[in-house]
């Protein structure tokens, strides 16, 4: 296959940009970046690499260039590895790449160093679901929990491990040095849900299965959050609208309630084309995987449209976030609100090194100020402007440190 044939959505886009551009040379210098973003290689650069030659591209592009990055991510982190044991994702005897990640398990909960291989985990290790933090509840592998799993590349892994930022005692000792995390350019998490297949409830059409320990679930999506690029001052997380995460949500489009969301209440999407969604799987190697059967919900890099501070940015996947859904959180499809939105609800992971408490999860929407604020478990509010120092959007290093 030719360059121009496997980056066909990419050139059509540029070519987009190229008529509209005002001067030759503005279109060069967006060809230029194109082309260091999306030129050959870009499904096998090392993650690193890859964000920082898209970060201009992320930060700087077009609703459509976003839209065509999270495709490319999301072909990133499925690519595919054997699985001999449990015979892959819906019998194709392979599985995608961040199956063999480390959970926030295998981060947080042990001592012992995680062994990077092509080998995917058998079980099941669910996070804390986000609608239970506040009642204390955590998230069970039943077919009603949320199966939530968290994942890391090596580059968040190292860092999380080499900082000190898994224990309590140790994030106290790092912040006695440090008034702010920053993690490294090339960090990428991720968290997929499942959903346990009953005789009751089947997986719908389209759906990927996978057979864990525990029984069959089929993959409702994956969200990811990819470092980009570092703040100026990476101490202003909570209010700068200069972005540093891109972020974007899969979900199966089949999903009950989804287009509705999608199409009415999440703000920033610009649909690919199938000939478009086509080439990019197929550059990475995954055309007939069945990954065509997810789609971005959206994406999003700062708190508001264009950084004005007026427009929240809304985005989320309507089973991960279905607590901030309404009138009902089980009927997507007759939602009318949906108080999602990443970049807003991550920002606000922060440590008090005063207190030694770690700011209260909330779902904030839109831009941020000191005198936000949430009431902990105890009843005591608490604003973010009163000691607390980022942890730049990593939540969980709030939610799981032992």
């Amino acid at each position: 296959m030719t360059t121009s044939a496997k980056l066909v959505s990419a050139k059509l886009l540029l070519a987009a940009i190229c008529l509209s551009a005002v001067a030759l040379s503005a279109c060069v210098q967006v060809a230029a970046a194109d082309q260091k973003c999306t030129g050959d290689g870009w499904a096998t650069k090392s993650d690193a690499a890859f964000a920082a030659d898209c970060a201009d591209t992320a930060f700087n592009g077009s609703l459509e260039e976003r839209q065509m990055l999270a495709w490319m991510f999301f072909t990133r982190v499925n690519q595919l590895i054997a699985d001999p044991t449990k015979g892959g994702m819906s019998n194709t005897g392979k599985v995608p790449v961040w199956m063999a990640w480390p959970t926030d398990p295998d981060t947080f909960d042990t001592a012992r160093p995680f062994d990077f291989t092509d080998t995917p985990r058998d079980a099941m290790s669910p996070t804390a679901e986000k609608k239970d933090l506040e009642a204390g509840g955590v998230a069970t592998a039943d077919p009603d929990g949320a199966n939530e799993e968290v994942t890391r590349n090596r580059i968040s892994y190292d860092y999380l491990i080499e900082s000190g930022l898994t224990t309590k005692l140790d994030i106290a000792a790092f912040f006695e040095k440090n008034d702010y995390v920053d993690m490294p350019v090339g960090s990428v998490e991720l968290k997929a849900s499942w959903l346990q297949v009953t005789e009751g409830s089947p997986a719908p059409d389209g759906a990927l299965t996978f057979v864990f320990d525990s029984g069959e679930y089929w993959w409702r999506g994956l969200h990811i959050m990819a470092k980009m690029q570092s703040l100026s001052d990476p101490g202003d997380v909570f209010y700068s609208e200069d972005p540093s995460w891109f972020w974007t949500t899969f979900e199966l489009s089949n999903n009950p309630g989804v287009a509705h969301v999608r199409e009415q209440l999440i703000t920033q999407r610009a649909p690919l084309s199938e000939k478009e969604i086509s080439a990019i799987l197929e550059t990475g190697g995954l055309a007939g995987f069945g990954l065509e059967a997810y789609a971005p919900n959206g994406t999003q890099i700062r708190f508001t449209a264009a950084g004005t501070g007026e427009t929240p940015v809304i985005l989320g996947h309507t089973d991960m976030e279905d607590f901030a859904g309404s009138p009902n959180t089980a009927q997507p499809r007759y939602w009318t609100r949906f108080e999602a939105s990443c970049h807003s609800c991550h920002a606000t992971a922060s440590y008090n090194p005063e207190t030694e408490a770690f700011f209260p999860f909330s779902v904030p929407t839109g831009a941020l100020h000191p005198g936000y604020n949430k009431a902990d478990s105890s009843g005591a509010v608490r604003y973010l402007g009163q000691g607390y120092k980022p942890l730049d959007f990593m939540w969980p290093i709030a939610f799981q440190a032992r």
